[in-house]
């Protein structure tokens, strides 16, 4: 019953939260206009490159257990990964799509250990590959300016600073992190430094989680170079989806290289801030103010998350329908989890 009532008050939020944004538009009839009436073939397209980066990281999480000689066939993956899908337009941030494929797979394989390494491991390339394109695009736009010449406001000038000294010094923790978690002696080095912070008794427990699930990948440096190039075109994928939904509401008004630069902060977002099912609410928040400051418009960048997440729901149906056939078929691995013999 916590949990239900839990659910009801994040829904309640997010759908707040839209309602809230939607109330503080200059012109709300003209926008809905503009939605209603946006290009449908570019939206088809976004639609596809958001299905292509879903079935993409099925792929490369496949990469990630063959290293560990876990096999599993690309329909079993692309499944769980569209559960995954689900799960995340419809739980707070995407905790819980990972913990569901986590779940699904150890249940599947009897492999626990090895199913939660391979979904961390995931996790934090893709992390890491996501900061890289920020400090990349930020970078650039902050250096050359706007693509057209279109100059900056004082406001984006200094949030592009911002974005790129944060992303740049995030992806090069990231990386550090990365190096010492691949080498012994610099792991036994960090846990010593982490065992003299205030925090100890709850951060080292963490970063020896961490450390045991990259073990199995010290010298699985192809398995880790494919699966950071996968998430490269995942990036990029999901950039262009963004673009293209943005082109259908309002043609040239934004860059690729803009959405670049924003895509990973707008991520970053969801994940910070778990306020509601899918990021109902703080995705078009987070697009809105991102729009806004590099002078795209506040009502463009609403329009552009909520259309992006009404696509998301409606790729991620393919998820429920397998999550559905799975438990009536006794093989779902969410209620009916199989036992660990090891």
């Amino acid at each position: 019953m916590r949990n239900r009532l839990l659910g009801l008050i994040k829904i309640a939020v997010g759908i707040g939260l839209v309602v809230l944004l939607f109330r503080t538009l200059k012109d709300p009839a003209a926008l809905w206009q503009q939605v209603t009436e946006a290009n449908k073939l570019l939206l088809v397209g976004g639609m596809l490159c958001y299905a292509s980066a879903v079935a993409i990281s099925g792929l490369k999480w496949g990469v990630l257990l063959r290293a560990t000689g876990t096999q599993v066939s690309v329909p079993r993956l692309l499944s769980y990964q569209w559960m995954a899908e689900f799960f995340n337009n419809f739980l707070p941030a995407q905790v819980g799509g990972d913990v569901m494929r986590g779940y699904a797979l150890a249940s599947d394989t009897h492999r626990k250990a090895d199913a939660a390494a391979s979904v961390l491991i995931d996790r934090f390339i893709g992390l890491t590959v996501f900061m890289l394109a920020a400090a990349v695009a930020s970078t650039g736009m902050f250096l050359l300016g706007r693509p057209g010449g279109v100059p900056f406001s004082d406001e984006a000038q200094l949030f592009m600073r911002f974005a790129a000294l944060g992303s740049s010094g995030a992806t090069l923790l990231l990386l550090l992190l990365l190096t010492a978690l691949l080498s012994r002696r610099l792991k036994r080095q960090v846990e010593r430094i982490l065992d003299r912070l205030p925090l100890a008794s709850r951060v080292v427990p963490v970063w020896q989680k961490l450390a045991g699930a990259f073990n199995a990948y010290r010298h699985s440096y192809r398995a880790l170079l494919i699966t950071a190039l996968s998430s490269g075109a995942i990036v990029v994928l999901t950039s262009v989806n963004i673009w293209l939904i943005s082109q259908a509401v309002e043609p040239g008004r934004v860059s690729l290289l803009e959405v670049l630069a924003l895509n990973p902060i707008i991520v970053f977002a969801l994940l910070a801030v778990p306020l509601s099912p899918g990021g109902l609410g703080v995705r078009q928040a987070s697009f809105a103010g991102l729009f806004l400051l590099i002078g795209a418009g506040y009502d463009l960048g609403f329009a552009v998350g909520l259309l992006q997440q009404f696509i998301g729901y409606l790729v991620s149906i393919p998820g429920l329908l397998l999550w559905i056939r799975g438990n009536r078929q006794g093989r779902g691995a969410v209620e009916q989890p199989a036992p660990q013999p090891r």
